[in-house]
């Protein structure tokens, strides 16, 4: 499936240069009157609304934390020319672009991207990656949907019922339940961090309390274990641990968390009444 083009901020300074020094400094001209700055800001307040500010608010946040650049720019625009093909100049068109509007669109794109990725990885945790990730583990695991569910299966076992049929009758997993919940040999790359970290604590035939996943809540039979072959040292590992950390992270983090990060940090203030309501959520929660 082709990736949309996606419309999102004007630049910075298309606002900017309606909210100049003089108020009355003249825009344009017309045979009915003159359209002022002071007007035509006012004309903007009316009909983008909040959005625009929020847009150039994240975008001026942006652009001082983080740097595209034009090189990286060109080659977003080489991936849409290939995924468009000769049908990307009518694309642009239809989303009312140029192709050196839809650049700042990408350039804005790169840059929540960078946001996005400016997340800390400790020394600890890719120790911990590493570790977990010299072994195998053949696991089963009952899947439901929610912690009270879990637990009381959980209780079940821990009182005598045997795992494999609590899965085959409770597990929500359609692909594993008639197996017992049988999952077979799974590597560190297999597994998310919460299940990963829970699994790799068991001893074999131990049996997790529940843990949260994306998947609802699972709990977590150690079958077996084994050594992995040709693994490497940790100095050979290390950048790739961290780089598949940061994509973990990424991926369970949405933008607006990140945005609100941002907005904390730079310490917005809303001046104009009219815009009172621009980041309410966040700047509220902020105050």
């Amino acid at each position: 499936m082709k990736k949309t083009l996606i419309g999102i901020t004007m630049t910075a300074s298309f606002l900017l240069a309606a909210c100049g020094n003089t108020d009355n400094e003249i825009v344009a001209t017309t045979a009915y009157g003159d359209i002022t700055k002071s007007g035509f800001y006012e004309q903007m307040k009316e009909i983008a609304g909040t959005t625009l500010l929020e847009q150039v608010v994240i975008d001026k946040i942006l652009t001082d934390q983080y740097e595209v650049s034009d090189k990286e720019i060109e080659e977003q625009l080489e991936t849409y020319k290939e995924m468009y093909g000769e049908s990307f100049e009518s694309a642009l068109a239809t989303n009312g672009y140029t192709e050196e509007t839809f650049k700042d669109t990408i350039r804005f794109q790169l840059l929540q991207q960078k946001a996005m990725e400016d997340v800390e990885v400790t020394e600890e945790e890719i120790e911990t990656y590493y570790e977990q990730g010299k072994y195998e583990l053949h696991t089963r695991h009952i899947l439901v949907e929610t912690e009270e569910e879990a637990q009381q299966l959980y209780e079940q076992i821990s009182e005598g019922s045997d795992f494999e049929s609590v899965a085959k009758e409770s597990s929500q997993d359609s692909e594993t339940a008639e197996n017992g919940g049988d999952l077979d040999w799974l590597s560190i790359s297999d597994m998310e961090t919460t299940f990963a970290d829970a699994a790799y604590a068991l001893e074999t035939g131990e049996v997790s309390e529940p843990v949260e996943s994306t998947l609802g809540f699972e709990i977590i039979q150690l079958v077996d274990k084994r050594e992995g072959k040709d693994y490497g040292s940790l100095e050979e590992q290390k950048e790739e641990i961290k780089k598949t950390l940061i994509e973990r992270i990424v991926a369970n983090t949405e933008w607006e968390t990140v945005e609100a990060r941002l907005l904390k940090e730079a310490h917005v203030k809303i001046k104009d009444a009219d815009f009172k309501d621009a980041f309410s959520a966040t700047l509220n929660e902020e105050e």
